[in-house]
């Protein structure tokens, strides 16, 4: 009989478990599991990012308006040319399908160039405005690549007014500070497989104390006579840019 019991306790220990990090482990199969847990530790884990910073330019025409402005006598509300508006946009792009489904999101900071030409009864003028701002733009990805979106920028301007010819004698002005606020539509294009991207948005850009452009007592211009007005400028523009 005490024969007959060797192989049974035996048997019992050849089947007994541990419990390893919670994974309960056959005795014999221990060494096993040690080593698959060491490959799994080297492999190398799989990077996720919700989004990357990005660097676009950006070249267009805009069409200034002198809401009731005034050049010593002579009215700033007459005919106003088209003129060239460039700029430089710097900012931080999120979109992530597992948190946020087909929405995304950015934060940048802007800066744009644009003027505008008038006559003046034989006196040709100039304004040249810069624009430096933050803002951002809540968008919706189409087909993976196309994205239509919203935004808003605003910020602080410097504006510089010239006059060629007339009873004035030609000549700079001055500079005036000011400030700026704009909505913004647009529509971006994702090229495949590349960090590249194109684009088309439309601002809408209302400046505000632009006034007082002085080049001596008798010879001054203000943009924007009543105060109470804004002096604005629609703004197409195509866009270039490299998400890093």
């Amino acid at each position: 009989m005490m024969l007959g019991a060797l192989p049974l306790r035996a048997g019992t220990a050849a089947t007994q478990e541990n419990e390893e990090d919670g994974v309960t482990v056959p005795q014999g199969h221990k060494e096993a599991y040690e080593a698959a847990k060491e490959q799994m530790k080297e492999a190398p884990q799989e990077k996720h990012s919700s989004g990357s910073w990005f660097l676009a330019g950006a070249a267009g025409m805009g069409w200034a308006q002198f809401d009731n402005g005034s050049f010593g006598n002579s009215s700033l509300s007459g005919s106003q040319n088209e003129t060239f508006t460039g700029g430089v946009d710097f900012g931080y792009y999120w979109h992530d399908p597992d948190k946020w489904g087909n929405l995304s999101f950015t934060a940048e900071s802007i800066g744009l160039y644009t003027g505008s030409t008038t006559s003046l009864g034989g006196a040709g003028s100039g304004a040249t405005i810069g624009l430096l701002g933050l803002g951002g733009t809540l968008g919706y990805r189409i087909a993976k690549s196309f994205e239509p979106f919203i935004g808003f920028y605003g910020g602080g301007s410097i504006g510089q007014f010239s006059v060629s010819g007339g009873p004035s004698g030609g000549g700079s002005l001055g500079n005036v500070w000011g400030y700026w606020f704009s909505p913004a539509l647009g529509m971006r294009y994702f090229i495949p497989n590349s960090h590249w991207f194109i684009g088309a948005e439309a601002l809408f850009v209302f400046l505000g104390d632009m006034n007082g452009f002085n080049k001596g007592p008798a010879v001054n211009a203000n943009v924007n006579v009543s105060g109470s007005s804004y002096l604005y400028e629609p703004i197409v523009m195509m866009t270039i840019g490299y998400a890093f």
